[in-house]
């Protein structure tokens, strides 16, 4: 994965746990540090701790969830490395060139972290492999941006399904039909 020969750089399709949660949860907990620090600044008694104790309280539950979803995420379903580099998938490092996909599909799953939906992609092969990762946060039109990317890319765009599958929960996942 160290350069690529027609010059483009290996692409991380499934993002890190750790950018999962900042996209998942990061915005309440920046909404809650401004919302601190603004009322800390328009309050005549300027003391600290109330603001501080805040902003770890608001820090530690978010994390606290983060963790708790991660153990769910892992207890439930086995997520993949995925990188597009060139005209291969690495998936969990084992490449696969285009011949060997059969199909590249969004899944939005309903209920499985709650009442959030949870978007993943899934890969099958020819060879009856089936490839989950996490999808990275849907733009403003709720289009995967994995799925565009693979539009655009001309070997893998004839694998890519048009329509995306809803599920309802980890469950839906063990079926093989899709």
């Amino acid at each position: 994965m160290k350069g690529s020969q027609s010059g483009m750089p290996p692409k991380r399709l499934s993002p890190r746990m750790w950018e999962f949660f900042v996209f998942r949860y990061g915005g309440i907990v920046l909404f809650v540090h401004l919302t601190m620090i603004v009322l800390y600044f328009l309050s005549e008694d300027k003391d600290v701790a109330l603001p501080v104790i805040v902003m770890l309280v608001a820090w530690i539950a978010m994390t606290s969830i983060s963790i708790s979803e991660y153990v769910r995420l892992k207890k439930n379903m086995r997520l993949s490395k995925v990188v597009l580099e060139d005209n291969l998938l690495i998936i969990d490092d084992k490449a696969y060139k285009p011949e060997e996909v059969d199909r590249i599909v969004s899944i939005s799953l309903q209920h499985a972290l709650d009442k959030f939906y949870l978007y993943i992609v899934e890969i099958r092969t020819v060879d009856n492999g089936r490839y989950l990762f996490l999808d990275k946060p849907m733009n403003w039109k709720f289009e995967s941006p994995t799925i565009r990317l693979m539009k655009k890319q001309p070997l893998f765009a004839s694998k890519v399904v048009s329509e995306s599958l809803s599920k309802n929960g980890f469950a839906s996942l063990a079926d093989t039909d899709s």
